[in-house]
C-alpha cells in the first residue's frame, strides 16, 4: 500500500513541473477574420452533387427555421426576413447568445446578432454572415462594455491581435476566437443539412 501512495504521489509531483500545455491559436491569426470594403463577412462555398437547387433550398430553409430561428440558444429577434425557392435564397437574421463560459457556477455571454445569407443552385449552394455584433444584456454588462459592439470594431485584425500579429488579445482575441468558432458551426452544419459531400 505505501508503495502504491508512494508511486501515485511521484506521479501528481512530475506532472505538477510538466509546462501548461498552449493552446495553439494560429489558425485564428491573421487573415482570419476577412473583412470586404470595411466589414467584416465570412463567405463559403459548399458542394453537394447530385441535388438539385430545389431540394438544397429546402435543406436550408428547415434548418435555418428550426437551428437558427427556434434553436435552444436563440433569442426573440430570430427570424427569416427572405425566402425565394425561385431565386433558391434564404436570408435571416439571428440573435442569439454566443457562450464564453458556461458552467454550474458561471455564466459568461454575449447577446450576438448576425445576418445569414445563403443561395442555392443545383449541386450546391453559397452561404455568407455578415453584419456582425455583440451586445452584454444590461445585468451582465461592465461600464466598458455598454454599448452595441460591431465586429469591425472588435474582432478584425487591428482590434483582436497584438502588434506582431502572434497573439490574441485577451478580450477582443475571446471574442474573435468564439466568433470565427460559430461561423464555421454554422457553415458546416448547414452543409450537413444539405447532404453536401
Amino acid at each position: 500500500m505505501k508503495k502504491i501512495i508512494a508511486s501515485l504521489l511521484l506521479l501528481v509531483s512530475c506532472c505538477a513541473v510538466l509546462p501548461a500545455q498552449k493552446a495553439d491559436v494560429s489558425r485564428y491569426l491573421q487573415g482570419a477574420v476577412p473583412v470586404v470594403d470595411g466589414y467584416v463577412q465570412f463567405d463559403t462555398t459548399v458542394v453537394a452533387s447530385g441535388r438539385t437547387r430545389a431540394d438544397i433550398y429546402q435543406s436550408l430553409i428547415d434548418f435555418t427555421e428550426k437551428s437558427l430561428v427556434q434553436g435552444p440558444e436563440q433569442l426573440s429577434k430570430s427570424r427569416i426576413t427572405e425566402a425565394s425557392a425561385e431565386d433558391g435564397l434564404v436570408v435571416a437574421s439571428i440573435e442569439e447568445y454566443l457562450y464564453f463560459k458556461r458552467t454550474n457556477w458561471v455564466t459568461h455571454r454575449v447577446r450576438f446578432y448576425y445576418q445569414l445569407i445563403m443561395q442555392a443552385k443545383d449541386g450546391g449552394f453559397t452561404a455568407q454572415v455578415r453584419r456582425l455584433h455583440y451586445k452584454y444584456d444590461d445585468a451582465d454588462a461592465n461600464s466598458d462594455f455598454k454599448e452595441d459592439r460591431p465586429a469591425e470594431k472588435w474582432i478584425t485584425d487591428d482590434e483582436a491581435l497584438s502588434r506582431d500579429g502572434k497573439k490574441l488579445t485577451r478580450i477582443a482575441g475571446k471574442f474573435r476566437r468564439f466568433t470565427i468558432d460559430r461561423v464555421e458551426q454554422i457553415f458546416k452544419q448547414a452543409a450537413e443539412a444539405a447532404r453536401a459531400k
